[in-house]
């Protein structure tokens, strides 16, 4: 029995070591799995946040260009505005002249519009009734001097805000004040821009 009882205990005793080898290699086995599983979740961490950084920059960067642009719009909106207030008061100063000054003006608009040939000059229903009475006499001494040109005030009248039409045989060209500054609109955006903006 004692034989028995001894090989037994070697048997327990080279199973315990057996079992402490065995248990001691999955523990290491298990640290490296946890090792590795740590370094690859702090390297996963890491890839993520470096997204989320960029990903961030790239946001901040679409919002910045988004925002810069709106307010390139905003601000070209807004000099759009001003410039088409200026145009709009120029219209209304040059129609509300007073009428020695207006009719000035009428006649140095037609010595720069005017052909050389006969034809008339259309007002408004409210320019035809405030007409000077040297008006057309006037007009035709500074036209001479020019050219060959000769213009009668004609019966018919037009709607306009200002300004005249010049007919010449049915072929006519619009010369009121909306129509001039529309015709030079650009070249004197960018003049009053300057002025403005400069």
């Amino acid at each position: 029995m004692a034989g028995l009882d001894k090989i037994l205990e070697q048997i327990r005793q080279e199973s315990d070591a057996s079992v402490s080898e065995k248990l001691a290699e999955a523990n290491k086995t298990a640290d490296d799995i946890r090792q590795k599983a740590k370094e690859a979740v702090k390297d996963e961490c890491a890839q993520i946040e470096e997204r989320g950084k960029r990903q961030a920059e790239e946001a901040l960067s679409r919002a910045e260009s988004a925002a810069a642009l709106y307010k390139r719009k905003a601000i070209l909106a807004e000099k759009q505005r001003i410039i088409a207030e200026v145009f709009d008061e120029a219209l209304k100063q040059l129609i509300s002249l007073p009428e020695a000054e207006y009719f000035d003006t009428i006649i140095k608009i037609a010595l720069k519009n005017a052909l050389p040939q006969e034809g008339k000059i259309i007002f408004s229903e409210a320019d035809k009734k405030r007409i000077p009475a040297d008006f057309e006499m006037r007009l035709n001494a500074q036209l001479h001097q020019k050219s060959q040109s000769t213009l009668s005030v004609s019966e018919e009248t037009r709607e306009m805000d200002g300004g005249f039409v010049l007919s010449y045989g049915g072929v006519e060209q619009n010369c009121s004040f909306s129509a001039l500054i529309d015709a030079e609109r650009e070249l004197m955006a960018d003049r009053v821009q300057s002025v403005l903006f400069g």
